[in-house]
């Protein structure tokens, strides 16, 4: 089972990301849990705690920098998380993102919004 010390929700929809927050919280995932509005707040985020998350929950469409715009900047980043798991969360229908997100090596699984407590135990058993 994966050990989570600091998750980071990145998600333009507030609604998902309280719903998000509710059901770790409700599957006993007591570590911190962060919010980012778009992938260029989540970026901001990392550099500016130094502090990679275990895991980040990040969706496709987003205003600004998109999930696909931060797994481009991530890698920039030079300090990239190795340890961080990226699971993209989204409500995208188009096997071109699904594909295109699993074909990147920081994204460890796609799951359809919204999140369940089947996903977070999908989360938690993937292995590398």
């Amino acid at each position: 089972m994966m050990a989570l010390n600091k998750i980071l929700l990145v998600d333009d929809d507030k609604a998902f990301n309280f719903l998000n927050r509710f059901l770790l919280k409700e599957n006993q995932i007591t570590c911190p849990i962060y919010e980012a509005l778009n992938g260029q707040q989540a970026l901001d985020h990392i550099s500016t705690t130094g502090e990679c998350p275990d895991l980040i929950l990040l969706d496709i469409n987003m205003p600004g920098v998109d999930g696909f715009g931060f797994l481009r900047e991530y890698e920039k980043m030079g300090k990239c998380c190795t340890h961080s798991r990226i699971f993209m969360l989204t409500s995208s229908q188009r096997d071109e993102d699904r594909t295109k997100a699993l074909s990147n090596k920081f994204v460890s699984g796609y799951l359809d919004k919204p999140l369940t407590a089947a996903h977070i135990l999908e989360i938690l058993s993937a292995r590398d």
